[in-house]
């Protein structure tokens, strides 16, 4: 029996949207989502030499995206997908956010079973063949429907959301801009930095306010620096800025009474 491990991270952000950035490799995962498929196959299919066909299947195999079925075939096997990947990526004015998952599929047999994919179908009282076809056809259309109307519902909230990120971009614009360039001031951040510091500060205050529930009990710095896109850097670098990024938090939280501060970390006091 097959088994299927759910929330698995395997391979990095960047590292999948570059294996999807490829036009060649799509084409060949839209292949393989439908029918295994060999090397040959593919090439002919694609109309791609095999040696660069091999290359890619390579590079999608190191990434734990697909496998070969019958890794011993002399003549090279047939290759499926092995990951079942999601991304979403939302960019507007005033919000920018990537989330995604992606899951580890190991199973030993050459096709997947409903339970192993937690499958709630159950159209076991259906004897014919076509009707089952019929069956399945009809619940397809139907959660492609659910799917539509969800997109739709969460464009309209993603929406809503922008909007009260422009409400919360005025006030701090209105209300808290000057007060902070004071306190800058006063901490004895030279002149020519002030702008840097006002500038990071309001990145840190809207990458919380993008997504709040994260840091509702507990705002670490290292997390906030890895949704800043900070996480690339060496430790040097990180370094550099989470000693940039504590003591503006620290001002932050002077200004804001919501934005509390502990021993070793804040929280927003809602």
């Amino acid at each position: 029996m097959g088994e299927y491990i759910r929330k698995t991270r395997f391979i990095g952000l960047d590292s999948l949207l570059e294996l999807l950035g490829n036009p060649t490799r799509r084409l060949i995962l839209s292949k393989l989502a439908k029918v295994p498929h060999s090397a040959p196959d593919l090439a002919k299919s694609l109309g791609i030499s095999r040696q660069a066909i091999h290359s890619q299947l390579n590079l999608l195999i190191d990434n734990n995206i697909i496998e070969d079925i019958d890794p011993e075939e002399k003549r090279g096997g047939k290759f499926r997908i092995k990951s079942s990947l999601s991304v979403k990526i939302d960019i507007t004015p005033d919000y920018y956010a990537i989330k995604y998952t992606a899951t580890n599929i190991t199973n030993k047999n050459n096709s997947f079973e409903f339970k192993d994919l937690n499958c709630s179908v159950n159209y076991s009282e259906i004897k014919s063949p076509d009707q089952k076809i019929r069956f399945l056809g009809d619940e397809i259309r139907n959660i492609e429907r659910k799917m539509i109307k969800i997109e739709k519902n969460r464009g309209n909230l993603l929406n809503q959301k922008e909007c009260l990120i422009l409400e919360l971009k005025d006030i701090m614009n209105n209300q808290y801009k000057k007060k902070l360039e004071k306190i800058l001031k006063e901490s004895g951040v030279e002149e020519r930095n002030i702008v840097k510091n006002l500038n990071l500060s309001k990145e840190i205050f809207f990458t919380m306010f993008f997504n709040p529930g994260r840091y509702f009990k507990r705002i670490r710095i290292n997390e906030l620096m890895d949704d800043m896109f900070f996480s690339n850097m060496d430790r040097d670098e990180r370094n550099e800025r989470f000693f940039k990024i504590k003591p503006l938090l620290h001002d932050l939280s002077r200004l804001m009474n919501f934005l509390q501060e502990g021993d070793e970390d804040w929280f927003f006091d809602f």
